[in-house]
């Protein structure tokens, strides 16, 4: 065989055996999938994603990858108390996965020095649900110089709720309102 026949021989297997590995499979739902795996980010986990994890072994970097949250719980917002103008607690509210509550509150009919403290609460349960625990924190105290706004605080537990406490005398009304978020 002659130099130039053997360089085709050779260049045709080449091109066949490249022109075999490249053949993209379907992907599945294969419960093994793992896309933290797939460095290439081209759908499947093959040589080409090791051969790029042999290249970068030992090198460092902050460069993050980007991540596309899809399973986040969706954000509420609810009234909690319209026009109440007594004392109380709300029904507890889940929290779960969220990050922050925000509270809108709107007091009207205070006069004087009248007053309506409104509080939040959370109940912690015990590891093996022996029993719970319940916080309380002021979210505001209004006054006739501070009847309506907004608050924010970070999800004190699973649960949270509302409490209401006027001030002996104290005849107003009450609007809460609130909305949960991620951070």
């Amino acid at each position: 065989m002659k130099k130039k026949d053997l360089l085709v021989v050779a260049l045709a297997t080449f091109c066949l055996t490249t022109t075999i590995s490249m053949i993209v499979p379907i992907k599945s739902d294969d419960p093994n999938w793992d896309p933290w795996a797939d460095i290439r980010e081209d759908g499947i986990v093959d040589i080409y994603d090791a051969i790029t994890l042999a290249n970068a072994y030992g090198t460092s970097g902050t460069t993050p990858r980007n991540v596309n949250v899809m399973n986040w719980p969706a954000s509420t917002q609810e009234t909690v108390f319209y026009q109440q103008s007594t004392g109380g607690y709300s029904k507890l509210y889940n929290a779960s996965g969220f990050g922050h509550v925000h509270v809108l509150w709107d007091v009207s009919g205070l006069a004087g020095s009248e007053n309506v403290t409104i509080r939040g609460f959370s109940e912690i349960h015990e590891p093996g649900g022996s029993g719970y625990y319940t916080t309380h924190f002021i979210i505001v105290v209004a006054t006739i110089d501070n009847v309506e706004g907004s608050s924010s605080f970070s999800v004190p537990g699973e649960f949270f709720g509302f409490h209401l406490a006027f001030a002996v005398g104290t005849t107003a009304s009450v609007n809460l309102a609130y909305y949960l978020t991620y951070a």
